[in-house]
This record gives structure tokens, C-alpha cells and sequence, in this order.
């Protein structure tokens, strides 16, 4: 199937997003389903205008307070609209594994869960208290249990979060260093919670007693025009499946082994 590159701007990359739901930032194992596969050759990264493509365009997109942007995709960034983001949350946060962050029960086996399970607590409490906050100062708050947190280290945990869907970019900065204040594409992100950054869990939309035990995120979670994309009865499994049917629509080869790996 051929690959329409239609991305030229950042306007046309939020329109693109919006379009497909959600879709990784780079090239994945899912031929034509990413931002890099939809941008014109001349604008990845660098045109003759100096642009740096997609990778700045996504500072103008994440300010338009619509659209999430994080590692949730198979571990690599990705963009997603509210509505599917919901059904993305409903199913992650539903992962023994993920709820760890909300320090929930969980037998941390490997170095990797045991780091998560030490500091993705401590990280995910103060972005929650604070709103929004950048990893160094997360670094800081993670040290104070123990020995210094390496960036390294705080970029995982802050990858784990953005899989858990309990994270996601707040705001971009952009940098501009050196006499001149040129900018070579150095950003500074900030993050936040997805409850934060579109207000899921904020409305009020009458919960049946029957949901009472449900927690906030999933109880009030607004229901878009297209049915398909309403995650209010949606099971976590089911939401999983619409999610991976989603991407089959538009990509009728996709393996669903390989979906789900990355959903």
C-alpha cells in the first residue's frame, strides 16, 4: 500500500494525529503507521530552511492541549488524541506490572522492576502534587530515597510511567544556546498527568452505583461522537481490542502479535 506523505507542518502533523487516533513518532514494525512514514522526505528532520521537521513540530502540537505525547507505544513516542488515549489508559492501568506506580502490590523479580517499584511512587507523587514538573527536579525528589538517581535511570522511570499511562509531556521548551541564541533542536520537556492535561476525571457525568468502585479515571471518562471510541463500559481487554482493530482498519496486514506487543 502506498504511503501518503502528506505531513509539511506542524499543523498538518496535529491533523494527521487527530486523524489516525493515535500513531508512533518513528518508523515501527507496522509499515505506514507513523509520523516519519507520513512526512514528506525534504521536512525529516532538517530542510533547506534549516526546519527541523517533526521534531519541533511536535512542541507546537503538544501545546495545542489535545493531543498526548509520550513513550506509550511499544516503549517509543507516540501522539494520541483523548478518546483513544482513554481506551489506551483503561487497558495499561489495568497491568499488575503498571500499577506498581500507584504502589500497589506487585513481585518485583528483575533490576528493572525494582527500580520501578523504589522510585516510580516517589515520581509519580510529585508530578501529581505539583501538576507538572522536569526531570531534574524529579531526580532530586527520587535521590532524597537513597543514592543519587543517574538521568539514565530517571529517563526509565519516566519511560514506565508514560507506558503506564499514569504520565505524559506537559509542555516543550525549546532551547536556544550560544551569542547568537541559535536553536539546533535541544527541548526541554516537562511532565504532567494525563488526568491534568485533558481533565480525564474531571467531569461529572452521573456514575451508576454499579461503578462506585471504579476509580475516577475510568468511571468519568467523556464519550466522544464515534461509539467505537467510548471506554465508559468498556472492559480493559475490550478496550485493548478496540484499539488493536483500530490500527487493522487502516492497516489490514498488521500482525496482532505485534500489535499487542506494542499496545
Amino acid at each position: 500500500m502506498a504511503v501518503l506523505r502528506d505531513i509539511d507542518s506542524w499543523e498538518r502533523m496535529a491533523e494527521v494525529i487527530r486523524e489516525v487516533g493515535f500513531i508512533p513518532l518513528f518508523r515501527c514494525s507496522v509499515d505506514g503507521w507513523s509520523i516519519q512514514d507520513r512526512t514528506a522526505v525534504s521536512f525529516w528532520f532538517e530542510d533547506e530552511d534549516g526546519e527541523l521537521g517533526p521534531w519541533d513540530w511536535k512542541v507546537d502540537v503538544v501545546r495545542e492541549g489535545d493531543i498526548a505525547y509520550g513513550k506509550f507505544l511499544g516503549g517509543k513516542a507516540a501522539f494520541a488524541t483523548r478518546e483513544w488515549y482513554a481506551h489506551l489508559m483503561n487497558w495499561r492501568r489495568s497491568i499488575p506490572k503498571y500499577r506498581m506506580a500507584e504502589g500497589k502490590r506487585f513481585k518485583a523479580v528483575t533490576k528493572s522492576d525494582k527500580v520501578m517499584k523504589k522510585y516510580s511512587p516517589a515520581a509519580l507523587s510529585a508530578i501529581r502534587q505539583a501538576g507538572s514538573m522536569g526531570s531534574k527536579e524529579l531526580r532530586m525528589i527520587c535521590s532524597a530515597l537513597g543514592e543519587p538517581v543517574k538521568k539514565n535511570t530517571m529517563d526509565s522511570v519516566m519511560a514506565f510511567l508514560q507506558m503506564g499511562t499514569w504520565s505524559v509531556v506537559g509542555d516543550i521548551q525549546r532551547v536556544f544556546n550560544g551569542p547568537d541564541l541559535s536553536y539546533k533542536g535541544w527541548q526541554i520537556a516537562s511532565n504532567t498527568t494525563p488526568e491534568d492535561l485533558f481533565g480525564l476525571g474531571m467531569e461529572t457525568h452521573g456514575a451508576e452505583s454499579s461503578q462506585e468502585d471504579m476509580p475516577s479515571w475510568a468511571r468519568h471518562l467523556s464519550e466522544p461522537e464515534d461509539e467505537n471510541a467510548r471506554t465508559a463500559d468498556c472492559t480493559p481487554e475490550e478496550s485493548r481490542r478496540l484499539l488493536v482493530a483500530h490500527v487493522r482498519e487502516m492497516f489490514p496486514e498488521a500482525d496482532v502479535k505485534v500489535l499487542e506487543k506494542l499496545i
